[in-house]
């Protein structure tokens, strides 16, 4: 935020400072007011599909394909003007936006922007854009100009901030280095800026009916492949507690359990059950017992490792997959989830009334399994760990029960 509103700030006075100069000519106003005229169209038209895509990538790298129009006035306006349609773009998406983060966006797109066209004016690049030929002596440093000038805006606008939100994890760095709307938008901008040079700007109209269906059709793309990943990861988790499914389960169980075996490592397999669902239902209703079984999915997910598998079972049951886990190590982990159930509470929002309601008085019984002691397959361990959470049931419940322990393996018991 710091580096994107500062890059801002000297931005905006180099330009004050260079409208105290000459005024731009008539054809420069023109041109300025077209490349706006034309933003705000290519905004309007592909408002609808953008804000949706805005919506659900809101933790995702975006590109903004309204950049176009920011890097063709870069290159092709003067110094006075060059702004002009970078102000206009992020101010008319600050309207429509929320948040900091587009606040950052908003003031990296204006630096981006002050820096292309350094870039452009350094060299015979805004010259060759604008004028359309150059003589043949200086070909060659235009071209090398008008190439740094777009790198110098993907450097500032993209890799910049980006390597910043890849140092967070938050995006990965081929997002950041590589990326086709990107590609896109600098490949359009370029295009804008030779067509504001040619007749008076009036191919910028037809540059923008180009920009608008390629927008379209790229949002239309990224929908249709935001659905499948959706339709996807809906058939591998449960709706309910958005836990793996056995259809997502299995596979990936079965992979761990034969990478465990590759490397001769044991494998732990949990069943665990909340006890007496039945009670907690009719005490709770169907929406409360819905709510516990969210709270428990949400625990084990805090309990477990990036590698360790948890699949909603059926109804109140839970199968843990714990790779390079021994007998000793299930049994704490176990133990650990078996302690935290007991002082979970849950918060209800009662049907009657006002106010937040906290219920409590949960417990689980679990049962483990370790391969290969026990069987070196998914369907015989959860037999075996089946068997040794029908004992803690027998038992009392609010227990965990391992397999028998071979000889040499002392038990927990």
């Amino acid at each position: 935020m710091v580096w994107a509103v500062g890059c801002t700030v000297v931005g905006l006075g180099w330009a004050l400072r260079s409208a105290g100069g000459p005024l731009p000519d008539a054809e420069s106003w023109w041109l300025a007011l077209v490349l706006v005229a034309v933003a705000l169209m290519h905004a309007e038209a592909t408002r609808p599909p953008q804000e949706r895509r805005r919506v659900a990538h809101l933790a995702v790298e975006r590109v903004d394909h309204g950049a176009a129009w920011v890097l063709g006035g870069a290159l092709v306006l003067p110094t006075a003007l060059a702004l002009v349609p970078a102000i206009v773009v992020t101010g008319r998406g600050l309207v429509v936006r929320e948040g900091g983060r587009h606040v950052v966006d908003a003031c990296t797109l204006i630096a981006a922007a002050v820096a292309a066209h350094t870039v452009a004016v350094a060299s015979p690049a805004r010259e060759w854009v604008v004028e359309g030929t150059l003589p043949p002596a200086t070909l060659a440093v235009a071209a090398m100009g008008l190439a740094g000038a777009v790198a110098a805006f993907w450097l500032v606008w993209r890799v910049i901030p980006g390597a910043v939100r890849a140092l967070r994890g938050t995006v990965t760095w081929t997002r950041v280095l590589s990326d086709g709307d990107l590609l896109v938008v600098l490949a359009l901008g370029v295009i804008a800026a030779w067509s504001a040079g040619v007749g008076h700007g009036a191919p910028l109209v037809a540059v923008a009916a180009v920009a608008t269906g390629v927008t379209r059709r790229t949002q239309r793309i990224a929908e249709l492949a935001r659905e499948r990943d959706r339709f996807e990861a809906d058939a591998l988790h449960d709706p309910l507690t958005g836990l793996a499914n056995q259809r997502g389960f299995n596979p990936a169980a079965a992979l761990a359990l034969v990478a465990d075996q590759a490397r001769r490592r044991p494998t732990a397999v949990l069943m665990l059950d909340l006890d007496g669902f039945r009670q907690v239902n009719a005490r709770l209703g169907h929406l409360g017992a819905n709510e516990v079984l969210k709270s428990f999915a949400t625990l084990l997910r805090g309990m477990v490792r990036r590698d360790d598998l948890v699949c909603r079972w059926g109804g109140e049951e839970f199968s843990l997959v714990l790779p390079g886990t021994g007998r000793s190590d299930a049994w704490a982990v176990a133990e650990r989830i078996r302690r935290s159930v007991e002082a979970m509470t849950v918060e209800l929002t009662p049907t009657r009334g006002a106010g937040i309601e906290r219920v409590g008085q949960f417990t689980v019984s679990g049962g483990i399994a370790v391969s290969p002691t026990d069987g070196t397959d998914l369907a015989t361990l959860q037999t075996h760990a089946d068997d040794a959470l029908a004992e803690a049931k027998a038992g009392g419940r609010n227990q965990i029960r391992l397999t028998p322990a071979p000889a040499e393996v002392d038990s927990p018991h």
